[in-house]
């Protein structure tokens, strides 16, 4: 191998994600191994990309739920051993024999390994993993050695390629600034990594940043927000959430948007995952349905169900104008009171009652 060009291809690979697959089938290559891989892996998620020969073998791993039983993982935080590390530096023969995840890779074409942890800045575990066949037989000393040689230069792209992340965070929260929305990027815990100027203007009366994660000030709407960040944690989120946020003393009433960043799945080192949105609101006239629509993700049906109910109509008078039953409009009122946060007809009235978009 041409240590010098392996190198360089590291450092491209940081600037652009989508070469981080080439640089791994290299990494296979020098190990003579069954395949390589890169995941992050958090409370909440795992994001990975790998060498193509082993992409089936991985995805099966994660399907299987073997990455919540990971015991290379446990036993190298464990033995906290620098560098890159490989079985039979965690287990002995008989614990190899009797691991259930290591039989399972034996019989799905792996069984050795070597690898390196990296604790990333975002508290991310990062690893890097080159698997070859149980047949094949362990990693050779002179292996190991040789990729030790590149671990300095894997863990510097890897947080370049990171910090790249943050930054295009950062600049996606201006660039919504520039049209007048507050808007933070919040990161795969719930926690802001960035925020423009406008939302920061609203701390913390509106919008409150924790450690553990963003938080919206008053517990229904943010009971709403933590039931949203745990739907996208799980990936059970695929459209936006809108939180209806009372208007107080010391702002009007608002709306927050959860809005999750659409991107490639395995992007491990992408730092963004939703951005938080707020439209602040004032009173007017009774909206049309197609702003209540748009604020709070109603469907059409529900939308005009909102907006009569505003007007004073019941139930029973939305029926006989739509021309559907009294329980289908009760079904659809449900709906809007779930997702704007409230319970009762009059709880909706006082909150959505006269809103239009300020500038």
């Amino acid at each position: 191998m041409d240590l010098n060009a392996f190198v360089d291809s590291i450092y491209e690979a940081a600037l652009v994600p989508e070469l981080w697959p080439d640089l791994l089938d290299g990494l296979t290559r020098e190990a003579d191994a069954l395949g390589s891989m890169c995941f992050t892996a958090s409370p909440t998620r795992t994001n990975w990309v790998s060498s193509r020969e082993v992409e089936p073998l991985l995805a099966r791993f994660l399907a299987d739920g073997w990455m919540a039983r990971n015991t290379r993982v446990e036993r190298a935080l464990k033995l906290d051993l620098p560098g890159f590390v490989s079985d039979q530096d965690m287990f002995t023969p008989e614990e190899m024999d009797r691991d259930p995840m290591i039989a399972y890779l034996r019989q799905n074409g792996g069984g050795w390994c070597t690898g390196t942890l990296i604790t990333m800045p975002s508290g991310d575990l990062l690893v890097f993993n080159i698997e070859r066949s149980h047949r094949r037989g362990p990693f050779e000393p002179e292996v190991i050695a040789r990729l030790e040689t590149l671990r300095p230069d894997l863990h510097r792209a890897a947080l370049l390629s990171a910090r790249l992340g943050f930054e295009k965070a950062r600049a996606a929260a201006a660039a919504l600034a520039a049209v007048g929305l507050p808007a933070g990027v919040l990161s795969h815990s719930g926690r802001l990594i960035a925020a423009n100027d406008l939302l920061t203007a609203m701390m913390p009366s509106v919008v409150l940043d924790r450690r553990d994660r963003v938080q919206l000030a008053g517990s229904a709407p943010d009971a709403l927000l933590k039931d949203a960040l745990d739907r996208l944690a799980s990936q059970l989120m695929p459209q936006v959430a809108s939180i209806a946020l009372p208007a107080t003393h010391a702002h009007p009433a608002m709306v927050a948007h959860l809005v999750p960043v659409r991107r490639n799945a395995r992007d491990v080192f992408a730092s963004a995952n939703a951005f938080l949105m707020v439209t602040p609101v004032s009173a007017a006239a009774v909206p049309g349905s197609s702003l209540l629509q748009a604020l709070f993700d109603l469907t059409r049906a529900e939308a005009r169900v909102a907006k009569g109910i505003m007007e004073g109509k019941t139930p029973a008078d939305l029926a006989r104008t739509l021309g559907v039953s009294v329980d289908t409009v009760r079904t659809q009122l449900k709906s809007v009171f779930a997702k704007v946060g409230v319970s009762r007809q009059a709880d909706l009235v006082r909150l959505l009652g006269g809103l239009t978009i300020t500038r």
